[in-house]
């Protein structure tokens, strides 16, 4: 092919990069053992049509060329939401990156084709062409991986909203506008009918819509991971004060409870009638509950237990406690407080949204079994829950503002090598929570300590 006929950059260009660039956006995402099979497919079939509805629409102009990038956009958007299984705001953002992505590959691998054959033969070669879009798809592909290792390693977990997608696509329709100009019309001020020319407009403008995604990602993510971090530490500043007052309170009603208990010793020793008799006896009755608190072996459990207890005796629920609290020696009294505080509040909640009253159950085992601490929460729940990476997701409407207290709950374990997973089984959403106990090591030495 003459130099003179490659203005045009072949469709299998692009329909290569866009297709490898779902895949670069994919990457953190992937999944392994759900679904194989209908991904597979569906990667191939999308391949498939990318390159023949480029290769026929290669060379059109103006409406006709809007009107097939806007099909092939639509069509990518679907193909991510298939495969991500995400909500459409989130394909919607992830098309723009993979949009863009792609672009930048396919410019710069075309560019480099024709500066090579303007320097070698004065013609361009099928195998110049493989060659120059396989080492350009390659290293972006590399470099592309490489830079979400660095930067964006919790992707999964990044919150997109409305607004990122809007913004994100704004920019890239913008850039994109900018660097195909020139295929679009050759009368604007900023059109040109050179083929060296063009070919850097467009690499160069894509670079930076490239550059531009990757600098608002790594924003959005620090941003994210310091809310994130504030909204943790708030929620167990506030699991730590409602312990303190709790602790508090329950010293108090504690003291009274003692001088009440023998001030009706005194009573019924005076008392001389059987009518007497009978409203000590239910006078009593009525103060023995205070004494009936939890007694774990671990002072700030016994608060939060004892606390949540009464929370469950005024709502009807039923509140079973296993626990050996001497194996929590190693946390300190707000990772407690928080864990714990957390866990029941959530149980608690939906143990609430019972309308059967015999279903309010919700029980907690701390025991030890096999060297490791396992911490057991059920509650009955009949509703259909969704996982994700064995956590739940939150059925609450604005769901970006909420589940921080399981997020909570898993840097707390996280911190001391354990884990945290979340399942319904029969109608009983458990949580189970083990933490390795023998040779431990310390969170803030590093050096190794055998717990209790």
């Amino acid at each position: 092919m003459e130099l003179a006929e490659i203005r045009n950059t072949p469709g299998c260009f692009y329909a290569i990069a866009y297709w490898l660039a779902v895949f670069l956006i994919y990457y953190p995402f992937r999944r392994r053992g759900k679904h194989i099979l209908a991904r597979v497919v569906a990667g191939i079939g999308m391949l498939a049509f990318l390159l023949v509805f480029m290769e026929a629409t290669k060379g059109v102009r103006n409406d006709l060329f809007i009107l097939s990038m806007a099909v092939i956009y639509c069509l990518i958007c679907v193909y991510i939401r298939f495969l991500f299984g995400c909500r459409w705001t989130e394909a919607g953002y992830f098309c723009a990156e993979s949009i863009m992505t792609g672009e930048f590959m396919a410019s710069l691998s075309w560019q480099l084709c024709y500066y090579l054959a303007r320097h070698l033969s004065g013609r361009l070669t099928v195998w110049l062409e493989i060659t120059c879009m396989l080492g350009v798809y390659s290293a972006c592909i590399m470099v592309g991986i490489l830079l979400k290792r660095r930067y964006l390693r919790d992707g999964t977990d990044a919150v997109i909203t409305r607004r990122d997608t809007v913004v994100i696509w704004i920019s890239v329709l913008s850039i994109i506008s900018i660097s195909n100009l020139s295929y679009i019309t050759s009368n604007s001020l900023f059109s040109s009918t050179n083929a060296w020319e063009i070919f850097m407009l467009r690499t160069m403008a894509d670079a930076c819509g490239v550059i531009l995604i990757i600098a608002y990602r790594v924003q959005a993510r620090e941003m994210q991971t310091r809310l994130e971090r504030d909204a943790l530490h708030s929620i167990n500043e506030m699991q730590y004060r409602t312990y303190r007052l709790s602790r508090e309170s329950i010293d108090m009603v504690n003291q009274k409870y003692h001088d009440l208990k023998h001030q009706i010793v005194l009573l019924r020793e005076e008392a001389g009638s059987a009518r007497s008799k009978e409203y000590l006896d239910q006078m009593e009755q009525e103060i023995r509950i205070y004494e009936d608190q939890n007694k774990t072996g671990n002072r700030v459990l016994d608060v939060v237990l004892t606390a949540k207890s009464a929370h469950c005796r005024a709502k009807d629920i039923e509140l079973k406690v296993i626990a050996d609290g001497s194996l929590l020696s190693f946390m300190d009294d707000m990772e407690i407080s928080a864990l714990f505080g957390n866990m029941l509040d959530n149980a608690i909640e939906n143990a609430e949204r019972q309308p059967d009253h015999e279903k309010r159950l919700v029980s907690l085992y701390v025991t030890r079994e096999k060297g490791f601490l396992l911490i057991r929460m059920q509650n009955y729940c009949d509703e259909k829950l969704k996982f994700k990476n064995g956590m739940p997701v939150t059925t609450k409407a604005d769901h970006h503002l909420h589940g921080y207290g399981m997020k909570s709950m898993q840097k707390t374990v996280q911190k001391y090598n354990g884990s945290v997973v979340a399942a319904q089984e029969n109608n009983w959403f458990v949580l189970r929570i083990l933490i390795p106990l023998k040779e431990m090591p310390d969170p803030h030495t590093g050096k190794e300590n055998a717990t209790p």
